[in-house]
Protein backbone atom coordinates (compact mmCIF):
# COMPACT_ATOMS: atom_id res chain seq x y z
CA UNK A 1 0.00 0.00 0.00
CA UNK A 2 1.39 3.38 -1.00
CA UNK A 3 1.42 6.34 1.34
CA UNK A 4 0.37 9.75 0.10
CA UNK A 5 1.40 13.18 1.36
CA UNK A 6 -0.27 15.88 3.33
CA UNK A 7 -3.96 16.65 3.32
CA UNK A 8 -4.51 19.39 0.69
CA UNK A 9 -5.92 22.82 1.48
CA UNK A 10 -9.65 23.08 1.97
CA UNK A 11 -10.06 26.07 -0.28
CA UNK A 12 -13.48 26.94 1.14
CA UNK A 13 -14.48 30.05 3.00
CA UNK A 14 -15.58 28.43 6.24
CA UNK A 15 -14.11 28.57 9.74
CA UNK A 16 -12.09 25.37 9.39
CA UNK A 17 -8.31 25.41 9.29
CA UNK A 18 -7.21 26.08 5.70
CA UNK A 19 -4.82 23.10 5.74
CA UNK A 20 -7.59 20.62 6.43
CA UNK A 21 -9.82 19.27 3.66
CA UNK A 22 -12.27 16.93 5.37
CA UNK A 23 -14.17 16.01 2.22
CA UNK A 24 -10.92 15.03 0.51
CA UNK A 25 -10.07 12.81 3.50
CA UNK A 26 -13.42 11.03 3.26
CA UNK A 27 -12.95 10.37 -0.46
CA UNK A 28 -9.39 9.12 0.03
CA UNK A 29 -10.44 6.72 2.79
CA UNK A 30 -12.21 4.52 0.25
CA UNK A 31 -8.93 3.88 -1.56
CA UNK A 32 -6.47 1.13 -0.67
CA UNK A 33 -3.55 3.11 0.69
CA UNK A 34 -2.58 4.78 3.90
CA UNK A 35 -3.28 8.48 4.26
CA UNK A 36 -0.93 10.66 6.25
CA UNK A 37 -3.10 12.17 8.96
CA UNK A 38 -5.38 9.16 9.41
CA UNK A 39 -4.69 6.42 11.92
CA UNK A 40 -6.64 3.39 10.84
CA UNK A 41 -7.23 1.20 13.88
CA UNK A 42 -8.86 -1.69 12.04
CA UNK A 43 -12.10 -3.28 10.92
CA UNK A 44 -14.97 -4.88 12.80
CA UNK A 45 -16.13 -8.37 11.80
CA UNK A 46 -18.90 -6.82 9.71
CA UNK A 47 -16.50 -4.60 7.71
CA UNK A 48 -16.79 -1.24 9.45
CA UNK A 49 -13.59 0.74 9.85
CA UNK A 50 -12.54 2.48 13.07
CA UNK A 51 -10.10 5.37 12.66
CA UNK A 52 -8.76 8.63 14.10
CA UNK A 53 -8.20 11.83 12.11
CA UNK A 54 -5.07 13.87 12.84
CA UNK A 55 -5.84 17.27 14.31
CA UNK A 56 -9.54 16.42 14.48
CA UNK A 57 -9.65 18.71 17.51
CA UNK A 58 -9.58 21.61 15.03
CA UNK A 59 -13.12 20.62 14.08
CA UNK A 60 -14.13 19.52 17.56
CA UNK A 61 -12.66 19.61 21.06
CA UNK A 62 -14.62 16.51 22.06
CA UNK A 63 -12.51 13.33 21.87
CA UNK A 64 -14.12 10.94 19.39
CA UNK A 65 -13.36 8.30 16.81
CA UNK A 66 -14.84 7.60 13.40
CA UNK A 67 -16.80 4.49 12.42
CA UNK A 68 -17.67 4.00 8.79
CA UNK A 69 -18.31 1.47 6.06
CA UNK A 70 -15.49 1.18 3.56
CA UNK A 71 -16.59 0.11 0.13
CA UNK A 72 -13.99 0.48 -2.61
CA UNK A 73 -15.05 2.67 -5.52
CA UNK A 74 -18.35 3.57 -3.86
CA UNK A 75 -19.49 6.72 -2.16
CA UNK A 76 -19.42 6.36 1.61
CA UNK A 77 -22.84 5.13 2.68
CA UNK A 78 -22.40 4.99 6.47
CA UNK A 79 -20.27 7.23 8.69
CA UNK A 80 -20.59 8.36 12.28
CA UNK A 81 -18.44 9.58 15.13
CA UNK A 82 -18.52 8.17 18.66
CA UNK A 83 -17.32 9.83 21.83
CA UNK A 84 -14.61 8.25 23.97
CA UNK A 85 -15.89 9.45 27.33
CA UNK A 86 -19.49 8.20 27.16
CA UNK A 87 -21.87 6.13 25.08
CA UNK A 88 -22.90 9.01 22.86
CA UNK A 89 -22.54 9.89 19.21
CA UNK A 90 -20.64 13.00 18.26
CA UNK A 91 -21.94 14.31 14.94
CA UNK A 92 -19.84 16.66 12.89
CA UNK A 93 -19.50 17.34 9.17
CA UNK A 94 -22.65 15.36 8.41
CA UNK A 95 -21.56 12.12 10.13
CA UNK A 96 -24.93 11.38 11.69
CA UNK A 97 -25.55 7.68 11.10
CA UNK A 98 -26.73 5.51 14.00
CA UNK A 99 -25.47 2.00 14.74
CA UNK A 100 -27.95 -0.87 14.92
CA UNK A 101 -27.67 -3.49 17.68
CA UNK A 102 -25.50 -5.83 15.58
CA UNK A 103 -23.07 -3.01 14.71
CA UNK A 104 -22.83 -2.05 18.39
CA UNK A 105 -22.00 -5.64 19.38
CA UNK A 106 -19.36 -5.92 16.64
CA UNK A 107 -17.84 -2.58 17.66
CA UNK A 108 -17.54 -3.65 21.31
CA UNK A 109 -16.07 -7.00 20.27
CA UNK A 110 -13.53 -5.19 18.06
CA UNK A 111 -12.57 -2.65 20.73
CA UNK A 112 -12.10 -5.43 23.30
CA UNK A 113 -9.98 -7.62 21.03
CA UNK A 114 -6.20 -7.73 20.61
CA UNK A 115 -4.93 -5.42 17.86
CA UNK A 116 -2.36 -6.39 15.29
CA UNK A 117 0.15 -4.23 17.20
CA UNK A 118 1.89 -6.14 20.01
CA UNK A 119 2.31 -3.09 22.26
CA UNK A 120 -1.40 -2.88 23.11
CA UNK A 121 -3.71 -5.30 24.89
CA UNK A 122 -6.87 -4.13 23.11
CA UNK A 123 -7.94 -2.04 20.15
CA UNK A 124 -9.47 0.33 22.73
CA UNK A 125 -6.00 1.04 24.17
CA UNK A 126 -4.67 1.60 20.64
CA UNK A 127 -7.57 3.94 19.89
CA UNK A 128 -6.89 6.06 22.99
CA UNK A 129 -3.16 6.12 22.22
CA UNK A 130 -3.93 7.15 18.64
CA UNK A 131 -6.07 10.10 19.73
CA UNK A 132 -3.25 11.35 21.98
CA UNK A 133 -0.55 10.65 19.40
CA UNK A 134 -2.36 12.33 16.49
CA UNK A 135 -2.02 15.80 18.06
CA UNK A 136 -5.54 15.60 19.44
CA UNK A 137 -4.38 15.96 23.03
CA UNK A 138 -6.40 19.06 23.93
CA UNK A 139 -8.29 16.74 26.29
CA UNK A 140 -6.34 14.08 28.17
CA UNK A 141 -7.48 10.55 27.49
CA UNK A 142 -5.45 8.91 30.28
CA UNK A 143 -8.47 8.74 32.57
CA UNK A 144 -10.66 6.95 30.03
CA UNK A 145 -9.45 3.41 30.50
CA UNK A 146 -12.68 1.44 30.18
CA UNK A 147 -14.92 1.16 27.16
CA UNK A 148 -18.25 2.95 27.72
CA UNK A 149 -21.39 0.86 27.37
CA UNK A 150 -21.67 1.38 23.63
CA UNK A 151 -24.70 -0.94 23.48
CA UNK A 152 -26.53 2.12 24.87
CA UNK A 153 -25.24 4.63 22.30
CA UNK A 154 -27.48 7.69 22.05
CA UNK A 155 -27.42 10.98 20.25
CA UNK A 156 -27.03 14.15 22.26
CA UNK A 157 -30.71 15.00 21.76
CA UNK A 158 -31.81 11.54 22.95
CA UNK A 159 -29.71 11.74 26.12
CA UNK A 160 -31.02 15.20 27.01
CA UNK A 161 -27.51 16.73 27.26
Amino acid sequence: MAKIGVIPNYGGNNNQDECFNYEWVLNELNKDYDIEGINRIGFTDDGYEVFIVTDDYMLSDIPHFHYRKKEKNKKMGFHTCIRFDKAEYYNHIGNEDVLNDNQKENLIKFLSSKPKYDNFNTNWELLIFSWEHQNNSQTSMNEILTIPSYTKLTSKSESGN
